[in-house]
Order: structure tokens, then C-alpha cells, then sequence
């Protein structure tokens, strides 16, 4: 679990200093070329400052709503894949003098390790994917665009007033992306009205695929391909049947994997509007 999140902090670390080298290290154009101008917030526009340490008490108790997701999960692969290795040779006697088959018993005692191994991945991988991470890459994307909207209005030389506005303003849809509600697979709600901020979301966006999304579809496709060959095992004692099956089930993880990172990488974002992605 700490690998995890350490993994999880550094990554972010790396995604935010892109965004910082995206904008500084962007190329001059002319003014034909330079697309819509950068967003400048509107002092005029009222808004209301929140609290300070607004932002870090709502990260803070995102952390423990992720872990109620996920941690139940990580204690049940922590306990109960041990307890069923230890468990394993029992397993494989009793099978063997049930069945009459070295094979299947080996497949019997293997899935009764398999099967709480593949429970536990599932539960975290799935909560992971498709409610945690999704969810905090918004966040991270809504503070990326929000970031980078101050920076140009203070590059534009705006007043202490707009620059005051455009930090409350940031501050503001920062927390509500961190109190969005947590479902299934949400929608992308930044959205970027700079060039430079379409690119550093669409870096976002492919680091996040290949940091977390296709390592975590191989992890489970690993654990279920291991419980389907065991079980085919079990059932049949045909250990090359059973092999083929669990490198048949990987490779179809591996298809889904590479596609998930090619749609990123081959998918952009247009400024101003999220059409473009489906």
C-alpha cells in the first residue's frame, strides 16, 4: 500500500512539473498562429474566498474516502492469501485422495490460493480505476488548468485585484473537484481554453495510462489469467490446456492495456471544448 501511494505521489509530482515546463518552455507564435488568447480572470466577477487550508483539508479527507474503498481489499489479500498457501498441501492431500489425479489435485490446491488472490486484486484494482483514479486525476487536471490560468493572467500584467480574483477563483474549483461525487468512471472535468493547457492535460492523460491505468489492468489480468488456468486445472487436469488458457486470458489483458495507452496518446484535447475526446 505505501509503494503504491509513494508511486502514486511521485507520479504526480512529475505530471504537475511537466504542466510548469509545458507552459514556460512553450514556442512563440505569432498572433495567427497563437489560437485564443490565454484566460484572464475578471476582477469584476464576484466570488467567494474559502477558508485557508480549504484546499489540504479536502485532500486530506479524500485520502481516508480512497482508503475505505481500497484498503478492505489490500487487508484481505495481506491475510487471506497467506492463510491459503499455508493452507495448500492440506488442500492438495485431500484432493488427491478424492480425485485419483496428481493434476487436478495440483489444480485444486492451486485455485484454493488463486481464488482469494484474484478477489482481493479485483476489489482493488477495480475501486482503484474506475472511482479513485479517475476521480483524482480531475482534481489534479481542474488545479493543472487552474494554475495555469493564474500564471497567464499574471503574465498579462493584470491587477493585484485579478490576480486575487483568478487565485480565489483556482482555489474554489479546486475544492469542488476534490468534493466531486465518487461514481463510476465520471466524465473529464477540466476544461482547458489554452493551447498549453490542452497539451499538459493531454500529458496528464497519457502519464496517467502508462503509470497506473495499464500496469493496473496487467496486475489483475495476471491474477485472473493465474485463477483460470488453476481452475481449469482442477477441473480437467490437463496442465497444457490449462497453461494456454491463463496465457490466452493475459494476452487479451495485454490487448486492453495497449489500447488504453495508444487511445490516450492518439486522442487531444481542443481548447475550449472536451468534444474532441470521446
Amino acid at each position: 500500500m505505501n509503494r503504491h501511494h509513494h508511486a502514486r505521489i511521485l507520479a504526480t509530482a512529475i505530471l504537475t512539473s511537466l504542466a510548469a515546463l509545458t507552459l514556460v518552455n512553450a514556442p512563440a507564435a505569432s498572433a495567427a498562429e497563437a489560437g485564443p488568447p490565454p484566460t484572464v480572470v475578471n476582477p469584476d466577477e464576484p466570488t467567494t474566498a474559502l477558508p485557508p487550508g480549504a484546499i489540504v483539508t479536502t485532500f486530506a479527507g479524500n485520502q481516508l474516502k480512497y482508503c475505505a474503498l481500497i484498503c478492505p481489499h489490500i487487508i484481505d489479500f495481506v491475510v487471506d492469501v497467506p492463510v491459503a498457501i499455508v493452507r495448500s498441501p492440506g488442500v492438495f492431500v485431500a484432493a488427491q485422495a478424492q480425485t485419483g489425479s496428481t493434476d487436478r489435485a495440483t489444480g485444486i490446491a492451486a485455485a484454493s490460493v488463486t481464488r482469494p488472490a484474484n478477489s482481493a486484486m479485483t476489489g482493488i484494482i477495480d475501486n482503484d480505476l474506475n472511482l479513485v483514479l479517475p476521480r483524482a486525476q480531475n482534481a489534479l487536471e481542474v488545479a493543472v488548468v487552474e494554475g495555469l490560468t493564474l500564471a497567464d493572467t499574471v503574465r498579462s500584467g493584470a491587477p493585484p485585484a485579478a490576480v486575487g480574483k483568478a487565485i480565489d477563483t483556482g482555489r474554489t474549483k479546486i475544492v469542488d473537484a476534490l468534493n466531486a461525487p465518487i461514481v463510476a468512471n465520471p466524465p473529464q472535468i477540466a476544461t482547458p481554453t489554452t493551447p498549453a493547457q490542452a497539451a499538459t492535460l493531454d500529458a496528464i492523460d497519457v502519464g496517467s495510462a502508462v503509470l497506473f491505468q495499464a500496469p493496473e489492468l496487467l496486475m489483475v489480468g495476471a491474477t485472473e489469467a493465474a485463477d483460470i488456468a488453476a481452475q481449469h486445472l482442477a477441473t480437467t487436469g490437463d496442465t497444457d490446456g490449462a497453461r494456454a488458457a491463463g496465457v490466452a486470458h493475459f494476452n487479451e489483458t495485454l490487448t486492453h492495456a495497449n489500447d488504453v495507452i495508444r487511445q490516450e496518446t492518439t486522442n487531444h484535447l481542443v481548447p475550449a471544448t472536451l468534444s474532441s475526446r470521446p
